[in-house]
């Protein structure tokens, strides 16, 4: 036996097998520059070679004397699976040679006597072909790699997103009567809310159907047409759909007090606009998504319109997103009861917002007209009756929860939430249906 030069790294390591010494010498001779060559003329020693080193080509006889060719290959197959084999054979043989292909994985056969410049361009391929095929076992292990810590970072990225997951489950459930009545529109809304419930969150998926609602319901009051009602009502589900296009930085640096316009969140408007107007069958939602900022006095972004120049829809969200903040906005360090709200808007009737809207959302929140709807509402405790049913959790001051979200109000929990108003010197806001 003659052993691997352990030097010549660069080549490949080539096994030759066969019972005649004299072809042996013979096939080193031709390929011994381009090869670090082991040679054997017994199978046995050969396999036992293979189970300990490394073996990138192998070349057998196919006739020997105590183990033939084929079933050298088939046994060499344990152990170096992904080595080249090339079969050295006769005419004669054909009917092994075709076994040797099937169960030893032969990558081709050589007829004897071979041509040396054949044989050596034969091996420059197979060396091709081998080199490729570990590059390409390379490649799928770093693939691997890469997929497993891709797989980490989505365990992650899971965790972070947990909430908001459940956030979008949840209304998904809540929006699916509607999408038995305007499925080709509200088609694509889900699309649109998914995405920006999914990258951005902090206002909660409880606080844009509340404020759709609340604003359908002041349109219905107003004795809006059907079609504007609806539309209002999707503007509003949508109005903050620009927050996907503000940069993280934006986001976090935020000052979310009610009507103030010097910061990158109160021009997220425009950009869910242009986001909008991408698809056509939303493009009627572009101009109360776009105006949603204004102030009636003209003061406010991007275009300065006044009074009846800002589209109702505009107008209506503008209130009833502002009032929604005051008394329920995540970021907002100093809620108010549903009473002073009330006075805060109305003292800024004729400068931010329509006194005819601000009137027409009180008007909805006490009187409840009824307009066969869902609706929910937003009121203090001289607002509630037995029998509401809470919507949300009521949160006390110190992050206690009094009552769960699905209970309905009686006698006992009204009285249980007037003793910790007086007690506390507090006003609780409500959500109901």
């Amino acid at each position: 036996m003659d052993t691997v030069n352990s030097n010549e790294v660069s080549k490949l390591n080539l096994l030759l097998l066969d019972d005649e010494q004299d072809i042996i010498n013979s096939l080193k001779r031709v390929l011994r520059k381009d090869f670090n060559i082991v040679a054997f003329t017994d199978g046995h020693a050969a396999l036992e070679y293979l189970s300990s080193n490394p073996i990138d080509i192998i070349i057998s006889d196919m006739r020997m004397p105590a183990m033939d060719g084929a079933e050298f290959f088939t046994k060499s197959r344990e152990y170096h699976p992904d080595a080249i084999r090339i079969l050295l054979t006769g005419f004669s043989d054909m009917d092994a040679t075709i076994k040797a292909i099937n169960d030893g994985g032969v990558y081709t056969y050589v007829g004897k006597p071979w041509d040396n410049q054949a044989l050596k361009l034969l091996l420059t391929k197979a060396s091709a072909h081998y080199r490729l095929e570990q590059e390409s076992l390379v490649l799928n292990d770093k693939l691997l790699n890469a997929n497993k810590k891709l797989s980490t970072f989505n365990h992650q990225l899971e965790a972070k997103v947990e909430d908001r997951t459940k956030a979008l489950k949840t209304y998904q459930v809540k929006l699916k009567s509607i999408v038995h009545t305007q499925k080709d529109l509200l088609h694509d809304v889900l699309e649109m809310m998914s995405t920006t419930i999914e990258y951005r969150t902090g206002f909660g998926v409880g606080h844009n159907k509340r404020i759709a609602l609340q604003s359908k319901a002041v349109a219905r009051f107003l004795k809006l047409d059907d079609g504007t009602c609806r539309l209002v009502y999707l503007c509003a589900l949508l109005h903050e759909i620009g927050i996907i296009g503000l940069k993280d930085e934006d986001f976090s640096n935020m000052d979310f007090n009610v009507g103030k316009l010097d910061n990158a969140f109160s021009h997220h408007p425009e950009i869910g606009a242009e986001i909008l107007g991408q698809v056509s069958r939303l493009s009627s939602l572009t101009n109360n998504i776009l105006h949603q900022n204004e102030n009636f006095d003209g003061t406010g972004i991007p275009k300065h319109l006044a009074g009846d120049d800002i589209p109702i829809g505009s107008r209506i969200i503008r209130v009833v997103k502002d009032f929604d903040f005051l008394i329920a906005g995540k970021e907002n360090k100093k809620k108010v009861a549903v009473a002073d709200a009330k006075l805060w808007l109305m003292s800024r009737v004729d400068i931010w917002y329509d006194g005819n809207v601000i009137d027409a959302l009180f008007n909805v929140l006490n009187k409840r007209p009824d307009f066969k709807e869902d609706m929910q509402y937003s009121v203090g405790i001289d607002g509630i009756k037995i029998g509401d049913k809470l919507v949300e959790d009521l949160v006390l001051g110190n992050g206690n929860v009094m009552l769960k979200a699905g209970q309905k109000l009686n006698g006992t929990m009204i009285e249980k939430i007037q003793k910790y108003e007086k007690n506390n010197n507090t006003k609780l806001t409500l959500f109901i249906a």
